[in-house]
C-alpha cells in the first residue's frame, strides 16, 4: 500500500511538472531572451546569475528543511493519512506550485524586488508598506523561533553543533572553488558531497564540548550577521546546494526502502473531522500541512534570494514549480514514515523529527542500513537545517528593510542586517504567559498563531499574483481559485482562535489583529481587480 501511494504521488508530480508546468510557462510567456535582474544587476553579493542545478539546491534547502516533515506528520497523526495525502498532492500541484511560481515570476519581472514591493506597485504605496511590515514581522518571528531552537539543539546535542560547523567550512571552500571556475561543478560535487556527509560522522565521533544556551544564542546571532552580508555565492548558495544532498539522500534511500520493504500502514486512513489538539479538519489540516502543500514563507524566499539568482526566465518553472513538487514528494514520504509506526513507536519517537527518524530508519533497514545508524543519520541531517532557515531569514529581512526605506547602498547591507537581528536578540530572552498561563519563551507563547499567519501570507501572495496577471492582461482563473482557498483557511482559523482564547489574551488579541490586517489587505487587493492597476511588469 505504501509503495503504491509513493508511486502514484511521484507519477502525478511528474505529469504535473510536464503538463501543468508547460501551461504555466506558456500562459505567463516565459522568455529566455528577457534579461533577468540577476543578469542586469549582477553585483557578486546579492544579484548573481546561477546555473539552475545549483540554484535548485539553494531554493529547495531554503523552502524545505524540517517544514514538509513536521507538518504532514502532525496532520496524519491527528486527522489520518488519507486527507493528509490528498491535500499534499492537490496543494503542491495546484496551489503551492502556482504560489511559488508566481512569487518568483513577479519578482523577476519587478527587478528582483520582494512580493511586498510588488504589491506596493500594483495596489498602492500605503498598502504595500503595510504588507512589508507584515512580512517583516513574520520573518522576525521565524528568526526568534529558530534562534531559540538552534541554541537549544546545540546545547543538548553537541554533535549537531560540530556537524553544522563542519558544513559551514566545507561550504565556504566549495564556494571559493566554484567561484574561481577552474574546476567543473560535477567534479566539485563528487568531492564535496562526500565531505559534507562526513560531517555527520565528525559530529558523532568528535562532538563539541558542552556550552551554555546563552553562548549559542550570541554565537548564532554573530553567524547570522556574517552569513547575511557575505556574497551569496560564498556561503549561502554553496551551503544550501550541499545541504540539499541530505534531503536528496534521505528521500532517495527512503523511497527505495519504502518500495522494497514489506511494512504495512499502522494508522487509520481517516481519524475524524475534529482533533482535540488541532481543532477541526477544515481549516486546520490546511494550516498544519503547510510547507508540504503551500506555505507563505515560500513567497518570501522565491521573491527574495531565489529571484536574484535566476539566470533565465525558463528557470522559474524548473526551480520554483519543480521545487514545490519535490517538496510535495518529500511530504508524502514523511507521511509514510509516521504511518508505518505503531502507536507505541510514535510515542517513543516523541517529536515529529524523532518520529520521522524512526520511520525513515525502518525504510533504510530494508536496504541493509542498521536501524540505529539510519535514525541517527536522519535526525542529524534534519537538525542541521536549523542554520539554513536562520541565515536565509536574516538576509530576507534585510532585503525587506532596504525596500521599506528605499535604501540600498554599502551601508544598508550591514546596518539593515543589524536591524533585522536587534528585535530577535531582545525577544529571545523574554518570557510571556502561554495558553496554560505558565511562562514560556516569547515564540512559544504565540506558536499556535504562526501556522495561520504563514498561510495568510500565502493567501496575500496568491492574491497579489492574481492582480499582477490581470494588470498584465493575462487570464488569471488558475491563480484565483487557489487564492480563494488560501484566503478562507487562515481567516477561518484566526476567527476560531479569537473565539477560543478571547480578544483580551495575548494569543487571541494577536489573532484578532492579524485577521483585521489580513482582511484590510485583501479588500484593497480585491478592489484592484475591478480597476485598471499599474502593472509592475508585462507577462
Amino acid at each position: 500500500m505504501l509503495a503504491s501511494i509513493l508511486l502514484i504521488s511521484c507519477l502525478l508530480c511528474w505529469f504535473a511538472y510536464r503538463f501543468y508546468g508547460n501551461f504555466l510557462s506558456d500562459r505567463c510567456n516565459l522568455n529566455d531572451n528577457t534579461k533577468t535582474p540577476a543578469v542586469e544587476k549582477e553585483d557578486g553579493v546579492d544579484y548573481s546569475p546561477t546555473r539552475a542545478s545549483v540554484l535548485f539546491g539553494h531554493h529547495f534547502s531554503s523552502i524545505a528543511g524540517a517544514g514538509p516533515i513536521v507538518g504532514p506528520i502532525l496532520a496524519a497523526t491527528y486527522f489520518g493519512w488519507a486527507p493528509t495525502w490528498i491535500w499534499i498532492l492537490i496543494g503542491a500541484i495546484l496551489v503551492g506550485g502556482v504560489h511559488d511560481f508566481g512569487s518568483t515570476l513577479m519578482s523577476v519581472r519587478n527587478g528582483g524586488k520582494s512580493i511586498a514591493d510588488t504589491m506596493r506597485g500594483l495596489v498602492g504605496e500605503g498598502v504595500g508598506k503595510l504588507f512589508m511590515l507584515f512580512v517583516i514581522f513574520a520573518l522576525v518571528y521565524v528568526i526568534i523561533v529558530f534562534l531559540d531552537l538552534t541554541a537549544n539543539t546545540f546545547t543538548k546535542q553537541p554533535a549537531v553543533a560540530t556537524a553544522s560547523g563542519w558544513f559551514i567550512v566545507v561550504a565556504i571552500i566549495f564556494g571559493l572553488l566554484l567561484r574561481r571556475g577552474t574546476i567543473s561543478l560535477g567534479i566539485l560535487a563528487l568531492v564535496f558531497f562526500p565531505l559534507t556527509f562526513a560531517g555527520l560522522a565528525v559530529g558523532h565521533y568528535f562532538p563539541m564540548v558542552e556550552l551554555g544556551k546563552d553562548f549559542w544564542i550570541y554565537a548564532t546571532l554573530a553567524y547570522c550577521f556574517i552569513a547575511a552580508v557575505l556574497p551569496v555565492g560564498l556561503l549561502l548558495q554553496p551551503r544550501d546546494f550541499l545541504s540539499a544532498g541530505f534531503l536528496y539522500a534521505i528521500l532517495g534511500l527512503g523511497m527505495l526502502g519504502m518500495l522494497i520493504a514489506k511494512e504495512s500502514i499502522q494508522m487509520p486512513a481517516f481519524i475524524g473531522w475534529e482533533s482535540d489538539k488541532l481543532g477541526m479538519l477544515v481549516p486546520f489540516l490546511f494550516i498544519t500541512v503547510a510547507c508540504g502543500a503551500c506555505s507563505g514563507f515560500h513567497s518570501i524566499v522565491s521573491s527574495g534570494t531565489t529571484s536574484k539568482q535566476i539566470k533565465k526566465e525558463s528557470d522559474v518553472r524548473r526551480i520554483s514549480y519543480g521545487g514545490m513538487l519535490v517538496e510535495g514528494v518529500l511530504a508524502v514520504f514523511a507521511m509514510g514514515c509516521v504511518a508505518v509506526l505503531s502507536m507505541t513507536e510514535r510515542e517513543a519517537g516523541g517529536t515529529p523529527v524523532g518520529i520521522f527518524a524512526a520511520g525513515a530508519a525502518k525504510f533504510f533497514g530494508a536496504l541493509g542500513i542498521p536501524v540505529n545508524l539510519g535514525a541517527e543519520f536522519a535526525m542529524l541531517a534534519i537538525s542541521t537545517f536549523l542554520l539554513t532557515t536562520l541565515d536565509t531569514c536574516t538576509r530576507l529581512t534585510r532585503f525587506l528593510i532596504e525596500e521599506l526605506f528605499d535604501w540600498r547602498n554599502g551601508a544598508s547591507r550591514y546596518f539593515g542586517t543589524l536591524l533585522a537581528l536587534v528585535i530577535p536578540c531582545l525577544l529571545v530572552f523574554q518570557q510571556f504567559p502561554g495558553v496554560d498561563g505558565t511562562l514560556q519563551p516569547a515564540w512559544k507563547a504565540i506558536w499556535p498563531l504562526f501556522g495561520a499567519t504563514n498561510q495568510l501570507l500565502a493567501a496575500l501572495a496568491l492574491l497579489t499574483f492574481v492582480v499582477f496577471l490581470k494588470a498584465s492582461k493575462v487570464g488569471y482563473s488558475f491563480a484565483l481559485i487557489p487564492a480563494v482557498v488560501m484566503i478562507i483557511m487562515p481567516m477561518t482559523a484566526l476567527v476560531l482562535m479569537v473565539q477560543k482564547f478571547g480578544v483580551l489574551t495575548l494569543l487571541g488579541g494577536t489573532a484578532c489583529v492579524m485577521f483585521l490586517l489580513g482582511f484590510y489587505l485583501m479588500v484593497i487587493s480585491w478592489r484592484a481587480l475591478y480597476r485598471k492597476p499599474k502593472a509592475s511588469g508585462s507577462v
